[in-house]
């Protein structure tokens, strides 16, 4: 009789085991279609064994979940680690209400992947100590693209792919804080092509387009590493050079930018004639700011063309504007 018991005993838990299976396979499967198309990912961690498990692929492989928190940690971007650790850790000591990250995994093939996460501990031990927390995570990889490129757009000319006018004011804003140390110095170079108006108007703008991709990559490959080079729109270009000794350098680097665009250029089987009027401000002996460097270079440069074009002037205060 016992025996008989114990075995009904067994098979009744058996069957309640079964019932409680298919359940949560049921519950599994309605959670995973309430998901479908969101790009959440249930997860659940024990910081105590180190488990990680994942109940929703979404568009993920099994391959690219790490079953341990060691083989997540290992993913992690270099650069995001501390800043995503010290996150979880300040919400499993009770720190924070819950954790949150944006951070990059780097995958075996180096491919990057972007994930926004965010959980909570749901089951403490008796000491506090956090036994089980639950969260999601979702790829935002396509929006961290999409903002850099929108962060690219507005800093950069998206024809050549030089800074454009406000990157380079950025820029020389931050040189001229760097270049009050004694003895540096900087130079603006203000680079107008001479008959660009005239090549677009005969052969159009798309043959136009190409001539200032030419020249942008002369300007890029006569400048030193650590120079900039922009366009500030048209057939405007301007130069930033830093350096001890800059009014010589400066001069060096408008010469070899005259002579090199002097030659014919070459686009689509025609030669291109065109050249540039520089005109070039140095900074302390110019002025201290970033709106007078532009300024004076600029007045140098029509003071360039003025005088017979394919010329370089370096800006003369006394005979310049008012600085």
């Amino acid at each position: 009789m016992q025996d008989d018991a114990l075995n009904g005993e067994i098979a009744r838990l058996r069957s309640q085991l079964a019932e409680a299976r298919a359940q949560n396979r049921d519950l599994q499967e309605k959670l995973a279609a309430a998901l479908d198309g969101t790009g959440i990912c249930l997860w659940q961690g024990q910081p105590q064994s180190g488990e990680l498990t994942v109940f929703n692929l979404q568009a993920f492989k099994p391959g690219d979940m790490a079953p341990n928190f060691d083989r997540w940690l290992a993913k992690l971007h270099p650069e995001d680690r501390d800043a995503v650790l010290a996150n979880y850790h300040a919400h499993l000591a009770g720190r924070s209400a819950c954790y949150e990250a944006e951070y990059r995994t780097i995958g075996p093939d180096g491919e990057i992947t972007w994930l926004w996460d965010h959980g909570r501990v749901v089951e403490r031990a008796a000491d506090g100590s956090a036994v089980r927390i639950l969260g999601t995570h979702i790829d935002i990889t396509r929006r961290k693209v999409a903002e850099g490129e929108l962060e690219r757009l507005a800093h950069n000319d998206p024809l050549t792919g030089l800074p454009n006018r406000n990157r380079f004011f950025l820029l020389l804003e931050q040189a001229l804080q760097t270049e009050k140390i004694p003895g540096r110095q900087l130079a603006v170079l203000f680079v107008d092509l001479d008959y660009f108006k005239q090549v677009n108007d005969r052969h159009g703008h798309a043959f136009g387009d190409r001539v200032l991709l030419a020249v942008a990559d002369h300007l890029r490959h006569i400048v030193r590493d650590g120079d900039t080079v922009a366009r500030l729109g048209g057939d405007e270009f301007t130069v930033l050079l830093e350096g001890p000794t800059i009014g010589e350098r400066a001069a060096k680097v408008a010469r070899r930018i005259v002579h090199a665009l002097e030659s014919p250029l070459e686009i689509d089987g025609l030669s291109v004639h065109i050249g540039a009027s520089i005109g070039v401000s140095i900074y302390p002996e110019h002025g201290g700011s970033a709106e007078a460097l532009m300024r004076f270079a600029d007045a140098a440069m029509y003071d360039a063309k003025s005088g017979g074009r394919r010329r370089i002037v370096c800006y003369q205060p006394d005979v310049g504007p008012d600085g």
